[in-house]
């Protein structure tokens, strides 16, 4: 059990610096927008592992039987990073005019890390292939699975909050000029993202 612990809370920690869109957005969101905004993207970020784990334990039997759903997801997924790539490469000001409401900003930042990992292919792979590597390399019991599980949810939280956290601390010491840039890279990344997605779907 202890080993479920130590490698499941190391798995989802490191695993929020593989600087993919989930990780450029949390940035980007953490210097335009604050600190409480990009927990936010986090939470959504964490709540859509915890969906995936979810299934990759109690196995696939709840998903919906949908034709084709590999395509469709790979289809939304693309359409997602593509809009936000755009957005970022085209920002001028040095923040979008979000909603204004506690309720309404606290839905908008969730659900924007909630669908960036939702709609990426790659994290049902990794999520699915950690499942299946943990019982035959490791034979782990169901229950240490979900400790391991649970103990990666916990790692990325902690992760994906410290890394908003320093991303603001360092807006103090940005000029608007580097801000544009880091935007700029995250649109390049979401974009490359989104042909990376449909490649692998249509290859």
């Amino acid at each position: 059990m202890i080993q479920a612990i130590l490698f499941g809370f190391l798995y989802g920690f490191v695993l929020c610096f593989t600087f993919g869109p989930a990780f450029f957005r949390l940035i980007q969101t953490s210097i335009d927008n604050g600190v409480r905004s990009g927990v936010l993207i986090a939470a959504g970020v964490t709540a859509a592992d915890a969906i995936l784990m979810f299934f990759a334990v109690f196995g696939t039997s709840y998903l919906p039987q949908v034709d084709k759903f590999d395509t469709i997801l790979a289809f939304l997924g693309a359409g997602l990073l593509l809009i936000l790539g755009i957005l970022s490469l085209t920002k001028k000001q040095k923040q979008i005019t979000y909603p204004q409401s506690k309720l309404g900003s606290f839905l908008f930042y969730f659900i924007n890390g909630l669908f960036l990992n939702l709609l990426n292919p790659s994290n049902y792979v990794a999520v699915f292939g950690i499942s299946t590597y943990l019982k035959g390399a490791f034979h782990f019991s169901i229950n240490e699975i979900i400790v391991f599980f649970l103990m990666s949810l916990l790692g990325t939280m902690i992760a994906e909050s410290g890394i908003a956290f320093y991303a603001n601390k360092m807006k103090k010491v940005m000029t608007e000029n580097v801000i544009t840039r880091i935007n700029q890279v995250a649109g390049l990344v979401f974009i490359v993202s989104a042909g990376i997605i449909l490649w692998k779907q249509f290859k």
